[in-house]
């Protein structure tokens, strides 16, 4: 269970990182050669190569969506799939605005470890979420 442990204490840092921008706490987390995708196109898809690359883009999409809105709640879906290299779970996010509906995305998030370190990162979007989230900028943001 040493992945469930180890992304546990990722995701504790990475919600530290989102509320005082001090993403350095995440490079221990990380292999140097670590890659980070997101499935799907503009503006979250994409795939990022080494540790500095993949905390820059979590920053940048931390950014681009999650604070341009009041608050942001992220929760887990069902169960984890778990084994000592591979920590797997859905995840759905809320995001509220005043005087807007609320922006519901999901998808699954999967991490490959080497050791104690993530060397993968992968967000896989549930279908249909790129389009959501432009057609909400567009409306509400634009």
């Amino acid at each position: 269970m040493q992945a469930a442990s180890v992304f546990a204490a990722y995701a504790a840092a990475f919600e530290e990182a989102y509320e005082d921008d001090d993403w350095t706490r995440l490079e221990a987390f990380f292999t140097p050669d670590a890659s980070y995708a997101v499935s799907g196109g503009p503006p979250l898809g994409g795939r990022w190569v080494g540790s500095s690359e993949v905390i820059a883009q979590l920053r940048s999409a931390v950014n681009e969506l999650d604070r341009r809105f009041d608050e942001r709640r992220v929760e887990a879906i069902g169960q984890p799939e778990i084994s000592d290299t591979v920590f797997e779970m859905g995840w759905r996010a809320t995001y509220e605005k005043d005087g807007c509906p609320d922006l519901v995305i999901g998808g699954r998030e999967i991490a490959t470890f080497e050791g104690q370190r993530i060397a993968t990162l992968a967000d896989e979007m549930d279908e249909g979420v790129d389009e959501s989230i432009q057609a909400y900028l567009a409306r509400y943001f634009e």
